[in-house]
């Protein structure tokens, strides 16, 4: 039985705070990839011109659910997409401009904020690789597939999904979240891509409040200790050392993955 692998990307096997990709990662990468028994996946919210901060690695993948599931593909073929209908879109802006919230708009290949204000730049911060252009009317002229959101409090940005139920929010860190439609995220575009395979057993690794349910449906579930969201370590089936520690490989190991 061959091992399908998806991995998230910030700060999972791309630390942020350092703007790295671990030695201890890069070096997993590379021999699970040339494993023939191994076949290695992205399950991330950036759009597929965000990657260049993995560029190192990124042949090593086959495929790449993006945008949080908006968008997903095999190789360099796009397999499948679900953009945001227009008329959500504006209805979202209409109610984030209610409760004084920036907008963010988010492509395949490029992104827009709908304004750029203190709560985008301190929503930005953390996010390296991603430096959105300011244009209010970007959704007219570009298939969307993932909003964000960004506030100064996590509370309001998580209740917008109550506000418009089609829609779920997932923080990343505080002050931003991103905002899909409620049946598009991680693990609906793994199940999209396991369409291609057959006999396998599913590992999922990552830290985001995103991550949660594609952890929980994987045969083995990985949490990367430095998630700031209890769900994800309460679902997974082991827990990765913190990112900082750059112990990827030495993990797999212990667990017995390569």
């Amino acid at each position: 039985m061959k091992s399908v692998i998806f991995f998230d990307v910030d700060n999972t096997i791309y630390n942020n705070t350092l703007g790295l990709i671990p030695e201890q990662t890069k070096k997993l990468i590379f021999e699970l990839s040339e494993k023939d028994d191994v076949i290695l996946g992205l399950a991330t919210g950036r759009g597929l011109s965000k990657l260049s901060i993995i560029e190192s690695i990124l042949p090593c993948f086959t495929y790449k659910v993006l945008v949080n599931g908006g968008v997903v593909m095999k190789n360099d073929e796009v397999i499948y997409n679900a953009p945001i209908e227009i008329e959500d879109i504006k209805e979202v802006i209409g109610i984030a401009t209610q409760e004084k919230l920036s907008v963010g708009m988010v492509g395949l290949y490029d992104d827009a904020v709908n304004v750029w204000d203190e709560k985008v730049e301190k929503g930005m911060t953390l996010l390296r690789g991603i430096a959105p252009k300011v244009d209010e009317n970007f959704y007219l002229k570009h298939p969307i597939y993932q909003l964000w959101l960004f506030g100064e409090h996590e509370e309001t940005l998580l209740k917008m999904g109550e506000r418009i139920p089609k829609f779920k929010s997932y923080p990343w860190h505080y002050g931003g979240a991103d905002f899909t439609y409620r049946h598009i995220n991680k693990s609906y575009g793994i199940k999209k891509a396991l369409e291609f395979e057959n006999d396998y057993r599913l590992i999922c690794v990552g830290d985001g409040a995103n991550d949660v349910m594609m952890i929980e449906m994987a045969d083995i579930g990985i949490a990367m200790n430095n998630t700031r969201f209890p769900e994800l370590k309460e679902k997974a089936d082991h827990i990765a050392p913190h990112i900082m520690d750059d112990q990827l490989y030495t993990f797999f190991k212990s667990i017995h993955l390569i």
